[in-house]
């Protein structure tokens, strides 16, 4: 009978008038059912659910799950994934209705299922993007109140967590240097010749890059939370790879409908496989949503820095940013965001000030997400250093660093081949850094083919 019933799903798929053609003669001693309706099949499944055979109704879903008809689509794709997740497949859940988005993203009711799933699979970000979505999409105003207390409430109950991605990635510009051959420099009139590794050097990378966090619950609102992170490119030659790791920790808590999360950090660079620099200090990011469709984020973090191979460089790093992030439309989003950091050194000109202003936006084109990232910012230092400019009297003045930086990023999510929670991703950036100084003038083309993953 089960398979049967199968193949009586699996008609369901084909184009409506064959689907509705008699079945072929059954084998002798072969049970068949004909002419089965969705609703039908719909009603064998719930049976087969009432009856602990899971399976069975899997199967029958996933043969709805092509019918011809879009609204039967989406409902065997509802269901199969809240079974799936039923039998501790959440991935597999959530893969399922991010496919029935693609054909309904005004799904609200699937959004909602979506954000839940995504938070308790421990993406929180990911939960609040699907909810600003369902918002735009518009929802019923008693709808709307309940999502708007699971938003203001929303965090990850996930204990552990995390995310990694893997790309293979095409450098014009491996290490961020300059073209110039020569400096000028206080050390003399000639011009101080570069050595091979200071001038900008291309090169087909290894990057790695990988998230993971820690939750304990202390209450219905308060958690401790720590996280790890890390990245890494590493190169043929290397001199120029250059890993960074972190480690934050603190509490988390929901005050005034914010999600605040006061952290103390630890950070190490390393490059060319030595040990650059060491960055301790401590962080406080403050999230809250501003109505159904925004919401901002505001991050300061004060961190000291000790150099291991220049102690002119150590002192403190004050950075402050806030973004703010907009669904227009299920499909179309937007972020905004702004960023102020001071560094200072030992040696003021090694200390900087620098103002940046960014901007993202997302637009989902068939499956596929389709992004654009561009960024302009300032930086200026508080002294003049070593470098040197000549004056058409044959004289040199000592320069004072002025950086004008600009970049652009175009990305794509290649959604249709996602498997398993693996999302193929495609980037390609550039970033053009004007300087005073040669030394840190530079331009920079790269190429990301990645893989993502949530785990």
């Amino acid at each position: 009978m089960l398979r049967a019933v199968i193949l009586a799903a699996l008609a369901l798929a084909l184009p409506a008038p064959l689907a509705a053609q008699e079945a072929a003669p059954c084998k002798p001693g072969e049970a068949c059912a004909t002419n089965l309706s969705a609703a039908d099949v719909f009603a064998i499944a719930d049976r087969y659910i009432a009856a602990g055979r899971g399976e069975e109704a899997e199967t029958l879903y996933e043969g709805l799950s092509h019918d011809p008809n879009a609204d039967i689509r989406a409902e065997a794709r509802f269901r199969l994934a809240l079974l799936r997740e039923s039998r501790g497949n959440r991935q597999g859940g959530i893969d399922m209705l991010r496919t029935l988005l693609d054909e309904k993203p005004d799904a609200g009711r699937v959004r909602l299922e979506l954000a839940r799933m995504l938070a308790l699979q421990g993406d929180e970000s990911g939960a609040r993007r699907e909810l600003r979505r369902a918002g735009a999409a518009g929802l019923p105003d008693d709808v709307a109140r309940v999502v708007d207390q699971f938003a203001l409430a929303l965090r990850s109950s996930r204990p552990i967590g995390g995310s990694i991605e893997v790309a293979i990635a095409p450098d014009t510009n491996i290490n961020r240097a300059t073209d110039s051959d020569t400096v000028n420099t206080i050390f003399g009139p000639e011009p101080a010749v570069l050595s091979p590794d200071a001038k900008a050097k291309s090169g087909i990378g290894l990057s790695l890059s990988g998230q993971a966090f820690w939750r304990a619950d202390l209450s219905k609102r308060t958690a401790f939370l720590t996280r790890l992170s890390a990245r890494a490119d590493l190169y043929g030659e290397s001199q120029f790879n250059d890993i960074v790791a972190s480690v934050a920790s603190g509490p988390e808590f929901q005050i005034g409908g914010a999600r605040w999360r006061p952290a103390g950090i630890f950070t190490r660079r390393w490059f060319g496989g030595d040990r650059y620099s060491d960055s301790y200090g401590g962080s406080l990011n403050v999230m809250k949503p501003l109505n159904r469709v925004s919401q901002v984020e505001v991050e300061g973090t004060v961190l000291r820095n000790r150099y291991a191979l220049n102690r002119y460089q150590n002192g403190t790093m004050i950075d402050v940013n806030a973004a703010y992030d907009r669904a227009f439309t299920p499909l179309f989003s937007g972020r905004i965001a702004a960023r102020f950091n001071r560094q200072s050194a030992i040696d003021p000109s090694l200390a900087t000030t620098s103002g940046s202003i960014e901007g993202v936006l997302s637009h989902q084109v068939a499956k596929q997400i389709v992004f654009i990232q561009a960024s302009g910012s300032k930086l200026w230092s508080d002294a003049p250093g070593i470098f040197t400019a000549p004056n058409p009297d044959g004289s040199f003045d000592r320069i004072t660093r002025r950086d004008t930086r600009y970049d652009l990023t175009l990305g794509v999510v290649l959604r249709q081949w996602t498997f398993r929670g693996l999302a193929p991703l495609i980037r390609i950036s550039r970033s053009v850094n004007q300087s005073s100084v040669a030394l840190y003038d530079f331009k920079r083309t790269r190429v990301e083919f990645a893989l993502s993953r949530e785990f």
